[in-house]
């Protein structure tokens, strides 16, 4: 029996310890210049999460999605990555499209994802910023800091239900799709960003989906960089989300995702850029380049 971390139901508040201000328009998320360095920058996955939001909603199919898509390319290959698109149609026929970004042809032991749609008909202005955004802004920059690393990134599509309500048959269009395209070519972990950047966030792995070694990697990624374990915890149950198609096709999994049940900003206006936080930005992406070093590692992975 693996032992929890101590679960918060109230959710800690972020180090810098600001109040949420006022949340502006998005015409007023002008994104800050990136800055230069070598290690995994908060301010810049924060720069990031501000571009994307400023595009709006960005749910399957919408001209936004697109502009999303071509911002996340252009970093992309500034970076060093090939990207591909693997385009589909849900069951409505919405068009939705996955982002790769891949350095070698040869597949890469160890897939780090997120979403990147947007659920539809929250608001006109609805931004999505840490349902969303975030995931991504945190993989933008993990793909600027990554070097020969043998990881590829995806950018989720069509994560959100049509439907008021996530279901088995409505929602995860995209690690659906992913998982059926790879047959048998499929990673052997995986580590899933969903929520990362919010203020007051707590993460709670999802601990019936979470496998003992994976476990262990986790709770020894967090003593390594003295988080706290009241932060980064487990939740003693399972979440449907883009990590369980890769769960069911056999890949160790890890679901990094902030405690939202009862909140009072998920899927609505309030899920804006007042929400985000650099510093827990910035410790999303420590912990999740922490588990690719401790991954890579474990058998040699990245020797090979």
């Amino acid at each position: 029996m693996r032992r929890l971390f101590p679960l918060l139901l109230l959710l800690c508040s972020c180090d810098d310890q600001q109040p949420a201000p006022p949340a502006p328009p998005p015409a007023a998320q002008a994104p800050a210049e990136l800055v230069d360095t070598p290690e995994f920058s908060g301010h810049n996955a924060y720069t990031h999460c501000a571009a994307i939001c400023a595009m709006g909603p960005r749910y399957s199919g919408s001209a936004a999605y697109e502009t999303q898509l071509q911002y996340l390319e252009k970093h992309l290959h500034a970076a060093g990555w090939q990207t591909a698109r693997d385009t589909f149609a849900a069951p409505n026929g919405v068009r939705m499209c996955n982002l790769r970004a891949f350095r070698s042809s040869t597949p890469a032991p160890l897939l780090i994802s997120c979403h990147v749609d947007t659920k539809i008909n929250i608001a006109p202005d609805f931004q999505s910023a840490d349902d969303g955004a975030s995931g991504a802004a945190v993989l933008l920059e993990l793909a600027r800091t990554l070097k020969e690393e043998r990881v590829e990134l995806i950018f989720l599509d069509g994560e959100e239900a049509f439907a008021p309500r996530m279901s088995d048959e409505d929602g995860l269009y995209g690690s659906r799709f992913d998982v059926a395209r790879r047959g048998s070519t499929l990673p052997r972990w995986q580590i899933n960003l969903d929520m990362v950047g919010g203020r007051n966030k707590t993460i709670a792995v999802p601990a019936l989906d979470t496998s003992d070694a994976m476990y262990a990697q986790y709770t020894a990624a967090v003593k390594t960089l003295g988080f706290s374990e009241m932060k980064w915890t487990a939740w003693p149950g399972s979440y449907l989300d883009d990590h369980v198609p890769y769960l069911e096709a056999g890949v160790d999994s890890l679901n990094l995702i902030a405690v939202f049940s009862g909140s009072n900003w998920w899927h609505t206006p309030l899920d804006n850029m007042s929400r985000i936080c650099p510093r827990s930005l910035h410790e999303s992406g420590l912990i999740t380049r922490q588990l690719i070093g401790q991954l890579l590692s474990a058998d040699g992975a990245n020797a090979q």
